[in-house]
This record gives C-alpha cells, structure tokens and sequence, in this order.
C-alpha cells in the first residue's frame, strides 16, 4: 500500500491534532492534577516520535527535530517534515526495532502509535485525582 506525503501528514496531524480523538485533543480534556501515567505517556511519545525522525533523517539525508523541541512542538515539525518528503524519500528501506521498513512504512507506525498513546490517555484523564 502507497501513500503519499500529504496522505502521511494528514494522518499524523489528525493522531496529533484533531479535535477529537487525537493527543491533544485527550491532554485537552485533562482538568486538574493529571493521573502519573499521563506524564509518562507523553515523555514515551515525545522519545518514540524523536526516535522515528532520527531514523528518518538519517536515511533520508534531511534534517532532524530539535533536540530541545518538546512534544506539541515536536507533532508540529513532524507534520510539516512529512509533507516536505518526496515520494523516493518514503521508499527508502530503514531498520526499527530489527525490522525493515521503508519511510512510508515507519510514518504509519508512527500515527499507529500515537493514536494509541492518545486513546490511553484519554482514558487516564477520566479519573479523578484526590490529594
């Protein structure tokens, strides 16, 4: 299955950004002292998303997020790096986790992924924190 680079950042900015269902959307509805795992949660994207892009820069030749850049920051960058690849850019074969995938194919996972950590956070912003 191909995608394109905008089908790509579309993807990533709707598990990053959407109003519903997405990371911020989940960290939105978070009132009052947050449940640990949130923070956890949230470091793990921000490492995970600052990993895939490492991987991605270093095959792809084009730069990498900032190191200092935290996660809100860093979901922005990543939809406008994504949309800045060519289709040769996503063909290239790289190495994850002793897998080899292509761009492309790690940018879904990505999205997978993010997805993921924001239905769980979703479901941690229901409970009630007491002091």
């Amino acid at each position: 299955m191909s995608f394109s680079a905008e089908d790509l950042a579309t993807l990533l900015d709707e598990a990053n950004h959407a109003p519903w269902e997405s990371v911020r959307a989940a960290l939105a509805t978070i009132d009052g002292q947050p449940h640990p795992r949130v923070g956890w949660l949230t470091g793990h994207l921000t490492a995970t998303k600052r990993g895939y892009w490492t991987l991605v820069a270093a095959a792809t030749a084009t730069p990498a997020p900032d190191a200092a850049a935290g996660l809100t920051r860093l979901m922005a960058w990543e939809v406008d790096a994504t949309r800045a690849l060519n289709t040769e850019a996503l063909q290239i074969p790289l190495m994850h986790s002793n897998e080899r995938l292509t761009v492309s194919e790690l940018l879904r996972l990505n999205a997978r992924h993010t997805a993921w950590h924001a239905g769980q956070i979703a479901a941690l912003a229901t409970h009630t924190r007491l002091a």
